[in-house]
């Protein structure tokens, strides 16, 4: 009878230690590392007025990007993130007395250009590319 007791106590010991211990947590995978954009881009914006190619630089931290916009209309900051190879980033522009904020939503090419959708508020769509100088 102290032998079947004493089995009895080791297994309810032994279940006790591995429901305590704890369990091992896998790790979430690792956030797809974002591109490199620092640096000197052309930035060409299409609308239904045509195409018009700006100067862009880039400054990165992590997935923030910022930095200055430099056309025919002057020079304007703009911040942004790039998560992955998706890149998101605005500006506002001064245009006859009003402000008119562009939003540009795209991706990072495989040959390590950007281009996507470009938003003008209320006043439409177009499209964008940009490229390393």
């Amino acid at each position: 009878m102290n032998k079947v007791r004493l089995t009895i106590l080791a297994t309810v010991a032994m279940l006790i230690a591995a429901c305590a211990s704890s369990p091992s947590t896998p790790k979430a995978p690792a956030a797809p590392k974002a591109p490199n954009l620092a640096g000197d881009w052309v930035l060409t914006i299409s609308s239904q007025m045509g195409a018009q190619d700006q100067q862009m630089s880039v400054q990165q931290n992590g997935n923030q990007i910022s930095g200055n916009i430099s056309g025919a209309q002057g020079t304007v900051p703009y911040t942004g993130t790039v998560n992955g190879n998706n890149v998101a980033f605005s500006f506002t522009v001064e245009f006859g007395g009003n402000s008119f904020k562009i939003d540009q939503v795209g991706t990072v090419e495989p040959d390590g250009s950007m281009k996507g959708k470009a938003v003008f508020g209320q006043f439409g769509e177009g499209t964008f590319t940009a490229k390393r100088k």
